[in-house]
């Protein structure tokens, strides 16, 4: 049957605009061979084992539109003549196509086509056989690729259409030199030959290429008769061994008569059952009795006969050095025997001379016991006497140890009596600077009337500063993630940063579902670096402030400026945080902001003051969404606020060490913590050009990383049914441990895995490690041997579950913990940051 001919109706797309498609119905299809990437050509519909013609005026080609959310389903993961199928959702309009253009008339989406199920379809080749040598080849080589790239690897079975049959089915093993295909047997029919009739295939033509298919539930194949399908190899073996069960009708007294011998041959049951299997090789012992009348050397003439002379002939050889060696061990053993007796005489000898030895050593130990008793009692005197040294030591220092108890109770009192002024001047000193600032503040308020009544001018006070602000609005250059990801991890590469793809996923959906990430490791890791690389990558320069905290750092002052009620003016910290914010503000009064890339603010040495202290402007914001008529808006005194569109990112590095600050549980439960390891650094390889930038807007941010800003509906976001098992394990041992997980920290991990779960597929945990890693074990700080072993609980839960990095952390925190040194018992994840 051929393509065209298989129905009586053709089937259509706008027959029913409401047609799903599934497994048991769906449109068969190629990709279209000039537009691999965009257009596939549909060859029939199959409904419930019945196929339909396609209605070429209507859907000749169709064009394959990129999922909205769901990425990495292009066409390219399928081979240009792989089969493929769609088998869900629908088919539509093309909504780009007009009357006269070339375009497809109709259009459908790449996560609805699948590749066609194993013995969905059975494809039939045209080819030679060799049986010989099991092998086949194609008569046209183009599709051989195919068979290599997607038939080998599935396994699935073919058939080859050679002498007017079809043979099969054979299943395709690799590819030789000589542009053979090496195959065997496939079970999934019997093998043999089937009846070649037109109502076993269907014939149709894509690319310029002809070839035929097999539906099982719509064709069917008539056999013939059955075959063994063995090579030359298999069939000689298995003569070789018919002759050898039978090698007494073959002796050298029979060879002479030569066809007396192959009459017996002809009678021996099992050479007649061969035979019968296998025409072959009756051929070649009929072709053997022709020669035997012309030549009576039977060994010459049949080679597996000859073989077998040539064996006895090898065994006489054999038999003849065996009894060489025989004499030879005869003559060793005689040899043996003799240097037997010799030992045994020398044995007598020793024996006799160790029991003399023997009596001369217990004379020599009777000696020493005598001396060792005798140490033995000088050095219980020496133990006597130390004894009571010790206790009159002991009397002495115990009279000691009271009086410095005595002193040390009387320099607690002492220190409790200065405490005590101390906090009654404390509270003194705030009530003095409280009246002091209220004084103050009436002053101020005053001053305006004051300078009125003084005849000064007063236009200084409402008066503003202009500013000239840049629209940073970009087109974007990326619709596909996976390119994203692509330039930038080559970005990185020349510039010495070589990390692993699924290491640049977590980096970016961290950074960017997260007000806050921490960089931590030893110092010279490169954590600075990459950070600074990553912005000037990801956003331009004037949207990037890095920040080199201070100790000492106590308020947003430090970090941001404050407000001068004397002058009525900002006055901004030198960290350029104030300026870029102004940008932000313009931004969201004039809706620039999803147009324009994000903007990132790097905290370097973040720990050397408390963040909890200089960062709390931004702690509420943490947990904010922007929508359209409600933005994130920063207080900064004196009615001035900054309104921003949830388009910043904090990226902050840290060191651990007596000179930093420790981070308080509120930090931890609001960041992703990442480990840098200490080789993600190449020098070698760090390239002098300009860093390319690539053109990323929010918009984009937004929907790669699936943040909730500016989102209409809210999200239902939930784990796969295999991570949340592991979650909820993970979350018991936790509870055991007394540390709470947060619903905020909850929440986030889910909102990571349901992006990751996209990108990182090689590895199901590998989303749900990472988050392991980067919020929970944060909060490890536990002592004892009770927490130790609850942690040792917790690593086998990571290690049967393939949390690979959790585990690495985990057994790096009770390594630390276990050690003999300052740090024993305690066990604590940012300590294990020393020892990274």
């Amino acid at each position: 049957m051929k393509k065209g001919s298989l129905s009586d109706f053709e089937f259509s797309y706008r027959n029913d605009y409401a047609h799903r498609f599934s497994s048991s119905n769906y449109v068969l299809a190629v990709k279209d061979e000039d537009f691999p990437d965009r257009n596939i050509i549909p060859i029939l519909y199959y409904e419930n084992g019945q196929v339909q013609d396609i209605n070429n005026d209507d859907m000749e080609k169709i064009v394959v539109i990129p999922h909205k959310t769901i990425n990495d389903r292009s066409l390219s993961r399928f081979h240009l003549n792989e089969l493929i199928k769609i088998s869900f959702g629908n088919i539509y309009d093309n909504s780009r196509y007009y009357e006269g253009s070339k375009l497809p008339k109709c259009a459908t989406v790449d996560s609805y086509i699948y590749p066609t199920d194993k013995n969905d379809v059975v494809e039939i080749f045209n080819g030679i056989i060799d049986e010989s040598t099991s092998r086949i080849k194609l008569l046209d080589s183009y599709l051989d690729s195919l068979i290599l790239d997607i038939y080998v690897e599935d396994n699935t079975p073919i058939f080859i259409e050679t002498n007017n049959k079809i043979v099969g089915p054979f299943k395709v093993l690799g590819k030789d030199s000589e542009g053979y295909f090496n195959v065997e047997k496939n079970l999934w029919k019997p093998f043999g030959e089937y009846k070649l009739t037109n109502e076993i295939y269907i014939e149709f033509t894509v690319n310029e290429v002809t070839r035929k298919i097999h539906i099982p539930s719509f064709n069917k194949f008539e056999l013939l008769n059955t075959l063994d399908f063995k090579d030359d190899t298999e069939i000689i073996k298995e003569f070789k061994f018919v002759l050898t069960e039978n090698s007494e009708t073959f002796d050298k007294q029979h060879i002479e008569n030569l066809l007396d011998i192959l009459s017996k041959t002809y009678k021996i049951k099992s050479i007649d059952k061969y035979i019968s299997e296998n025409k072959r090789i009756a051929e070649i012992i009929k072709n053997t009795e022709n020669v035997i009348f012309s030549n009576k050397e039977l060994a010459l003439l049949i080679p597996e006969i000859h073989n077998i002379k040539i064996e006895i002939e090898r065994l006489q050889n054999e038999e003849f050095e065996l009894k060489s060696n025989v004499e030879t061990f005869s003559t060793r053993k005689d040899i043996i025997q003799q240097e037997l007796h010799q030992k045994q005489e020398e044995l007598q000898k020793v024996s006799s001379e160790l029991e003399n030895l023997n009596k001369t050593k217990e004379e020599e130990l009777l000696k020493i016991k005598s001396g060792l008793e005798n140490d033995i009692t000088v050095l219980q005197n020496e133990k006597d006497n130390l004894e009571n040294d010790i206790k009159t030591e002991t009397e002495s220092k115990s009279k000691e140890l009271n009086f410095v108890k005595e002193k040390l109770q009387e320099l607690k009192k002492a220190e409790e009596d200065l405490k005590y002024s101390v906090d009654k001047l404390k509270v003194e000193n705030q009530e003095t600077q409280r009246d002091s600032l209220k004084g103050l503040i009436d002053l101020f308020k005053n001053k305006k009337y004051f300078d009125f009544f003084s005849g000064r001018d007063l236009s200084e006070y409402d008066k503003k500063e202009d500013k000239e602000f840049t629209d940073f609005s970009i087109l974007d250059t990326y619709s596909d993630y996976l390119q994203l990801r692509t330039d930038l991890v080559s970005i990185l590469n020349k510039n010495g940063r070589n990390f692993d793809t699924h290491f640049i996923d977590n980096l970016l959906i961290s950074i960017h579902q997260n007000t806050l990430t921490v960089l931590a490791g030893l110092p010279g890791t490169g954590k600075t670096s990459l950070a600074r690389l990553l912005t000037k990558i990801l956003s331009p320069k004037e949207r990037i402030s890095e920040v080199s905290v201070s100790r000492g750092w106590s308020s947003q002052k430090d970090l941001i400026g404050f407000q001068n009620p004397l002058t009525n003016k900002f006055h901004s910290a030198p960290t350029g945080i104030y300026e870029l914010l102004t940008q932000l503000d313009y931004e969201s009064k004039s809706k620039k902001y999803l147009d324009s890339p994000m903007a990132y603010i790097i905290l370097d040495e973040a720990n050397l003051s408390p963040i909890e202290h200089y960062w709390s402007t931004f702690y509420n914001l943490t947990d904010s969404t922007a929508k359209q008529n409600s933005l994130l808006s920063i207080p900064l005194g004196n009615n001035l606020n900054l309104e921003f569109a949830n388009n910043l990112r904090f990226i902050a590095t840290i060191n651990y060490d007596q000179t930093t600050e420790g981070l308080s549980p509120r930090v931890i439960d609001r960041a992703n913590i990442i480990q840098i390891p200490a080789n993600s650094f190449n020098i070698d390889t760090v390239s002098v050009e300009e860093i390319d930038r690539l053109n990323i807007s929010y918009q984009k941010c937004i929907d790669f990383f699936n943040l909730f800003d500016f989102q209409e509906e809210k999200q239902n976001v939930e784990l796969s049914d295999e991570l949340n098992l592991i979650f909820n394990d993970i979350k018991k041992r936790f509870k055991t441990l007394r540390i709470p997980i947060s619903p905020r920290v909850e929440i986030a991990i889910k909102r990571y895995c349901l992006v990751a779960k996209n990108w990182m597929k090689k590895e199901v945990s590998r989303p749900l490690d990472y988050c392991v890693a980067q919020r929970l074990l944060p909060m490890i700080n536990l002592q004892g041997d009770s927490a130790k072993n609850n942690l040792e609980d917790l690593l086998n839960v990571f290690e049967k579950n393939d949390l690979k990095k959790s585990s690495e952390i985990l057994k790096r925190i009770i390594e630390t913990g276990n050690e003999d040194s300052i740090f024993e018992g305690n066990y604590n994840y940012f300590l294990t940051l020393t020892y990274a």
